[in-house]
């Protein structure tokens, strides 16, 4: 009884609120973890202690999920995201600065 009322919930959810195209969703959680940054330059909280793993973690998913909806050779939106606004060289810096020696 349990099972089928959380079902009917969870289809009520999705038809209420539906997922957003990928890229929107990649640039969403992008836009957290910078937020986090922008907001927190005096906190020295551990990244695990965040939210920011959740966000990168979704990110990846998002990425892994378009590369397989994709034909081979091409790039998707969010791919082309993470390459034009130079994510991965933003997530370096972030890191190194955050290692203590």
């Amino acid at each position: 009884m349990f099972s089928k009322f959380t079902s009917i919930l969870q289809h009520a959810v999705e038809a209420l609120a539906p997922s957003l195209p990928l890229q929107e969703d990649f640039v969403y959680h992008w836009k957290a973890i910078t937020h986090y940054y922008i907001e927190t330059s005096d906190d020295k909280a551990p990244v695990t202690d965040t939210n920011i793993p959740s966000h990168l973690e979704q990110m990846l998913d998002i990425l892994v999920q378009e590369e397989k909806e994709r034909e081979s050779g091409e790039t998707g939106p969010c791919m082309e995201y993470l390459l034009h606004h130079k994510i991965l060289e933003t997530l370096y810096t972030l890191g190194k600065a955050d290692v203590s020696f």
